[in-house]
């Protein structure tokens, strides 16, 4: 006869290492935490696991997209990038487009064409 497996009765602990400089922002993350009582943080770190898993399982074992946070990463690339030329980059003037004005001549010359005669 096959053993049942039973559910753990006891208490799992879980110890994780954070590096700086490699894991920077998962530690700016429980960094809002801080400040908080206790238990407020393995809380959090809770209900990020059960997100996280939730994504996984509604997106076929894909991890869920936070397009707030991919917003603000490329934000982040975007600022990065521009400072690098801060002081170099001039504004370029553009001249008017005049594509609107050709596509509203072309929808005439083809509604003129279309027109069914009686």
């Amino acid at each position: 006869m096959p053993r049942r497996s039973r559910r753990r009765q006891t208490e799992v602990q879980l110890h994780v290492r954070l590096y700086p400089g490699q894991d920077d922002e998962l530690l700016r993350w429980l960094e809002q935490f801080d400040d908080r009582p206790y238990g407020v943080k393995s809380q959090a770190v809770k209900e990020a696991l059960l997100r996280g898993i939730e994504g996984a399982a509604v997106s076929g074992g894909a991890p869920a997209i936070d397009l707030s946070e991919v917003r603000r990463v490329v934000e982040a690339a975007v600022e990065t990038a521009l400072s690098r030329f801060q002081g170099q980059v001039v504004a370029a003037t553009v001249p008017p487009s005049t594509e609107d004005d050709e596509a509203d001549d072309l929808l005439d010359t083809l509604g003129e064409n279309l027109v069914l005669k009686d």
